[in-house]
C-alpha cells in the first residue's frame, strides 16, 4: 500500500505541476485534446487508487465518468483495472532529461540569488542529448531568451578521494588516484561512479569540491549534465523583470480578494508609475 500512494502522488506531482501547468493556455484556448488527456489521466488515475480512497474515487468517479459516459460503469469498482499500454520509451526519456536540465538551471538561478520571475538572456546546457529537441520548453521553464547545446562555459568540479573510505581499500595507490582526480583524469560513470587510475570509485568515495566560478554565469552540475546561465542584466532584462513582478504582485491581490481564474479585472496603475 506504501508503494502504490508513493506512485500515486509521484503521479499527481507529474499531472500537476508539469502537465496542467504547463498546458494552462490550452485549456484557456478550450483545446479539446488537451481536456481529454486530463480526464483520461485522472479518470486512469482514480482506478489505481480507488483499493485505497474507495469513497472519494467513488465520488469522483461519478461525477467526472458515470453521470456523463451512457456506457461507463456505474461504480468505480466495476471498472475493472486499468490495463497497460507499451510507454513511448524515447519520449519518456527525453522528458526525464528536460526536466534535469530545468532541476539544474533552478539550483543555478538559486545558487546566483537571480529570482526565476527575472528574466535571462541565454542559458547553456552541456550533456543533454536527448533534451535537445524541447529547447522552447526550456527557455520557458527558466525564463531564457536563448538555449544552446555543449558550448558556452564549462563546470569544473574538484575531486578529492574520501581518505577515511579509500585509504582502507586501495592503500599506496591512494596517492596516484588524489594526483589523477586532480589532473581531471576521470571517466563518469553515472550515478555518482567514477573510473580513475584503473579504479572506480562509487559516489562515497569521492569528495565533490568547490565549482570554479566564472564571472557573469552561474553554473549547476550534477555529474553527467551542466547548465550555465548567463546572469548579466541589461535594461531590457530589468524592465521585463519589473513586468513579472508585477504580474506576481496583482495575481496574489486577486487571490486575496477571492476572485476566480476566470474573473476579469480592470488594472489602474498609479500616475507616474515606473516599470
Amino acid at each position: 500500500t506504501h508503494r502504490l500512494i508513493a506512485a500515486f502522488e509521484s503521479f499527481v506531482d507529474d499531472l500537476s505541476n508539469w502537465y496542467i501547468r504547463r498546458s494552462r493556455r490550452r485549456f484557456y484556448d478550450y483545446d479539446d485534446a488537451a481536456f481529454r488527456t486530463l480526464w483520461f489521466a485522472l479518470v486512469t488515475g482514480l482506478r489505481v487508487i480507488s483499493p485505497v480512497m474507495p469513497f472519494l474515487t467513488e465520488h469522483v468517479w461519478r461525477n467526472l465518468v458515470a453521470d456523463v459516459c451512457a456506457e461507463a460503469p456505474e461504480s468505480i469498482f466495476l471498472a475493472g483495472w486499468p490495463e497497460l499500454g507499451e510507454p513511448d520509451e524515447r519520449l519518456l526519456a527525453e522528458i526525464s532529461e528536460v526536466r534535469r536540465v530545468v532541476e539544474l538551471g533552478r539550483e543555478a538561478r538559486s545558487t546566483a540569488g537571480v529570482k526565476l520571475r527575472q528574466p535571462l538572456r541565454r542559458v547553456y546546457v552541456r550533456g543533454a542529448r536527448l533534451a535537445q529537441e524541447h529547447a522552447q520548453e526550456i527557455a520557458e521553464e527558466l525564463r531564457v531568451d536563448e538555449v544552446g547545446f555543449d558550448e558556452g562555459p564549462v563546470a569544473h568540479v574538484r575531486l578529492l578521494p574520501n581518505l577515511r573510505s579509500l585509504g582502507p581499500r586501495l592503500g599506496r595507490k591512494v596517492p596516484e588516484v588524489k594526483a589523477a582526480l586532480e589532473r581531471g583524469d576521470v571517466e563518469e560513470l553515472g550515478d555518482g561512479r567514477i573510473r580513475v587510475a584503473g579504479e572506480e570509485l562509487s559516489a562515497d568515495e569521492v569528495i565533490r569540491g568547490e565549482r570554479v566560478e566564472i564571472a557573469g554565469w552561474t553554473i549547476a552540475y550534477d555529474g553527467t549534465l551542466s547548465v550555465a546561465l548567463d546572469t548579466e542584466l541589461d535594461a531590457e532584462l530589468e524592465l521585463r523583470g519589473r513586468v513579472y513582478e508585477l504580474i506576481h504582485t496583482v495575481n496574489n491581490m486577486r487571490k486575496v480578494a477571492g476572485l476566480e481564474l476566470t474573473d476579469r479585472i480592470v488594472l489602474t496603475l498609479p500616475d507616474g508609475e515606473d516599470l
